[in-house]
């Protein structure tokens, strides 16, 4: 599996690139945890990719590394978009597009009750 590059993210496995942020390098048990976790998903979405996202065992002992890591490069914040460009691709996340339209979903439901 190749290993590119690209700022829009922390890290975003498509096909058979997985493509991490420049600075990742310089975090090694971090970028470890990522590449085995980018390693683990499938060619194509699946419930286990879901599954995956939603559990994230591969960086269980190391989500404080990786929100300090995401604060300092704010600009991975683009890859927890639905849609978002990493390396020359435009990428659908579809675990982030569940989540988001669960939460807007729930928003609009609380607002309707509340009123």
């Amino acid at each position: 599996m190749k290993v590119k590059h690209s700022r829009n993210t922390v890290a975003c496995k498509i096909g058979e690139e997985i493509f991490v942020h420049p600075e990742l390098h310089k975090h090694p048990e971090l970028y470890k945890a990522i590449i085995k976790h980018e390693q683990s998903h499938t060619h194509s979405f699946s419930f286990k990719d879901f599954l995956l996202d939603l559990t994230n065992e591969d960086l269980k002992g190391h989500k404080k590394e990786y929100y300090k890591f995401m604060l300092r490069h704010p600009r991975t914040f683009l890859g927890l978009l639905p849609l978002s460009k990493v390396g020359p691709y435009w990428a659908v996340d579809p675990t982030m597009l569940i989540f988001m339209s669960l939460t807007v979903a729930l928003i609009t439901l609380y607002w309707k009750v509340k009123l």
